[in-house]
């Protein structure tokens, strides 16, 4: 059975989050984290339940830094769970988390809700100076200058 836009409505009041209800199909939240505020947005489409800040960081206009930062996501995507990274098409950076509506529990929803703020929280600094900082490396980079060992 899939869910409605009441029982989204059902499980923001359980969460306790403030948000609203901008139309039919989505609804709008946020919170303060450590480094910056950020505006969440669940849309219920269809099979699909999304939950997005957008944008999370501004496009980049220096190419070099838009290369460093894309490597960066998708090194991101690799090792977090839940979430992902995605560009918009005006090459902004969005943080995502995405469930089937057809059995989406209020469990999962916290579990959403909890991923995109741990995952904002953690990496907005890092992703913002990559997005707009030329001198700014990503810590993957770093890694690989690290001389190994391999004895």
């Amino acid at each position: 059975m899939a869910i409605t836009t009441e029982t989204i409505t059902e499980y923001f009041e359980q969460y306790g989050w403030m948000y609203e209800r901008v139309d039919e199909t989505d609804f709008r939240t946020g919170f303060r984290g450590d480094v910056s505020s950020f505006r969440i947005v669940v849309r219920l489409a269809g099979e699909w339940v999304y939950f997005s800040i957008a944008p999370f960081v501004v496009a980049s206009q220096d190419e070099e830094c838009e290369r460093k930062l894309y490597k960066h996501l998708l090194k991101l995507n690799h090792e977090m769970n839940m979430a992902k990274f995605t560009i918009d098409s005006d090459n902004d950076v969005i943080l995502t988390v995405e469930l089937p509506s057809a059995a989406l529990d209020y469990s999962e929803f916290s579990d959403a809700l909890g991923a995109l703020a741990y995952y904002a929280d953690d990496n907005y600094a890092r992703v913002f100076a990559l997005a707009h900082m030329p001198e700014v490396h990503s810590f993957f980079e770093q890694e690989q200058d690290l001389d190994w060992d391999t004895g």
